[in-house]
């Protein structure tokens, strides 16, 4: 398989919810580097040289990209050498089982010249933006909350599912699974999403459209099928509201359903009644003030991330980049001359 990335974390308005602890436990390895130091002291950095050198020899790897920051990386799989590094602190703290033996730190503090000053302040500041932004993705949970589907429309949109599984999942592939991560993220840009990393793991995409709650009805009516069957799943939850599901793909299949962009669409929409001139203007209102807090919550999201970036800019002068950078090639020569 080419390489991938995915997020373990998201930004929802629960807070920050972590699929850490359940994909790392999935995963087939001989070791794990857990890595700790603060903000701006190279975490981010040294996973990406190491996925340097993997592309360069031609190594798969799997990225894991910061749903606070996309263009930061909080850990890196590398499948063939069994090997995988993670960013063990806050909110995603992690702690390596059998350390010494198949787990490992990696202590960045230790390159600190000298106690860093100035930094109570940008702290501060971003974790209060992220507070506000966490309230505003509650409130825009709690709209896309408002059941807009009658009875009837919820047991036809489950008979639509139903009939596609049986026509696609046939009658069962074995004793199945279910694995669990994000091919979307909402961040200080917005929505992210991954449809290329969607794409190599089921190439054949059917898009569903239509209202979140609509969207996630047929998803849940199609894993259900799909678990009665013994389909081996990857389940890619709403990165708003980890309950409800974005994309369901079957790896063993090359096939997957996505709320993103696919080959042919099933449009949900069309399923029961259709709305009445008053059910489509309180859908139309709905939507213009799901879109206004989503609005709010990004900006907060924006203000976190930029003061984070001047945490890392007052951490930089007391750290010994030098020794950051030596260690990272010992590193790649222990893990891909083993």
């Amino acid at each position: 398989m080419e390489d991938i990335s995915l997020f373990l974390g998201a930004n929802t308005g629960r807070g920050f919810c972590s699929l850490y602890e359940g994909y790392i436990g999935s995963l087939d390895l001989r070791q794990l580097y857990v890595i700790k130091g603060s903000a701006g002291c190279g975490k981010s950095s040294l996973m990406k040289r190491i996925a340097a050198h993997a592309a360069e020899i031609g190594t798969q790897s799997v990225r894991v990209l910061c749903s606070g920051d996309p263009g930061s990386l909080d850990g890196l799989i590398l499948p063939e050498m069994k090997t995988a590094f993670f960013d063990g602190t806050s909110p995603h703290v992690l702690e390596p089982r059998l350390v010494g033996q198949e787990g490992f730190y990696i202590d960045l503090s230790r390159f600190y010249t000298s106690p860093a000053k100035g930094l109570e302040r940008w702290d501060a500041s971003y974790r209060g933006h992220y507070r506000k932004a966490y309230g505003y993705l509650a409130a825009a949970a709690s709209l896309e909350g408002i059941p807009r589907c009658g009875e009837e429309t919820r047991r036809a949109i489950r008979r639509r599912a139903e009939a596609l599984a049986s026509g696609t999942l046939g009658r069962g592939h074995g004793s199945g699974g279910l694995l669990r991560f994000y091919t979307d993220a909402f961040t200080c840009r917005g929505l992210i999403t991954l449809e290329e990393s969607r794409r190599a793991i089921a190439p054949r995409l059917i898009a569903l459209t239509g209202s979140a709650e609509r969207t996630d009805l047929f998803l849940q009516a199609f894993l259900q099928q799909a678990r009665q069957r013994g389909c081996h799943v990857i389940l890619c939850p709403d990165p708003r509201d980890e309950n409800r599901i974005s994309h369901l793909l079957f790896p063993a299949l090359g096939f997957g359903l996505t709320t993103g962009a696919g080959d042919r669409r099933i449009h949900l929409e069309k399923s029961g009644p259709p709305l009445t001139a008053a059910e489509k203007e309180e859908d139309r209102k709905l939507k213009k003030l799901h879109a206004a807090v989503l609005a709010a919550a990004q900006n907060e999201l924006s203000l976190a991330k930029a003061d984070h970036d001047r945490l890392e800019e007052a951490a930089r002068p007391f750290i010994d980049f030098a020794g950051v950078t030596e260690l990272t090639e010992e590193l790649i020569t222990k893990v891909f001359d083993a």
